[in-house]
Order: C-alpha cells, then structure tokens, then sequence
C-alpha cells in the first residue's frame, strides 16, 4: 500500500519529503491556512496520521499482508506552523522485533509511533504518539 496515493490523501495533496531526512510534507498552500494565517491543526494532523502509517509501512515492508488502523492519538500543537511542513516517526516504546514476534505469534498486535512535524526552519510545531493496531490479512 503507498500511503500518498490514498484518496484523502491525494485530495489534501501529501508528498513525499523533498528535504532530506523528513518522510513526508504539506506543501505550502493557501488551502491549508486558517484564520490565523498558519497551518490549520486538521491539516497537520492528517500529515502526522498520514506518516505514522507511512513510517510502519516501510518498517515492516517485508510483511505485504498487514494492516495498520489508528486506535488513539495523543497530539500536542507545539507552535504556529507557517509554510511547508515537514514530518519525521519512529516507534515509541516499541522494538521492532517485538512486533514483529507478536504478529507471528498472534496474527495481530498494537504498537506506538511518534511523529514530529516541522516547519522549513526545522522548528517542531506538532508532535504525536500514535497507538497502531496491526493485523495480518
């Protein structure tokens, strides 16, 4: 599954990074803005859910028959996002052969990710802990 070419994800215009180090971005867009003139928080939000998703499916890029779904979110808004913005994950008090046995052993399991976006001054404006369930088809 390529996350970019989610229909949502299509419709809000998600790229992958064209800075190095950053997985994914938001380009800098009016549609994007609120009334405050920077980046809306369901914008960054998307950007962050899109990357958690993003950041698993290239971990686990061996297992082609795995299914993430977002279960909770924590999220904190760290600073007013201006421009293009940038995201970054890795998982949070989780080992990646952890989940890897789990899946093995139960066919399913939960797993947390953590992603920070960033705006074009490499300033954090958001971050997240995602908490993934994962099954197997």
């Amino acid at each position: 599954m390529d996350v970019i070419k989610l229909p949502f994800n299509q419709f809000i215009g998600l790229q992958k990074s064209a800075k190095s180090g950053y997985l994914l971005m938001l380009g800098n867009r009016t549609e994007y803005r609120n009334h405050l003139e920077t980046v809306h928080a369901s914008a960054q939000f998307a950007l962050a859910e899109a990357s958690g998703g993003y950041f698993l499916l290239n971990e686990f890029s061996e297992l082609t028959d795995i299914v993430p779904v977002v279960r909770k979110v924590e999220t904190k808004y760290r600073k007013p996002a201006t421009g293009i913005v940038f995201s970054k994950a890795q998982f949070h008090e989780t080992e990646k052969d952890e989940v890897l046995d789990t899946l093995n052993q139960k066919g399913r399991t939960t797993l947390k990710v953590a992603v920070s976006l960033y705006d074009e001054k490499d300033v954090q404006v958001m971050q997240s802990v995602f908490e993934w369930f994962v099954t197997k088809m």
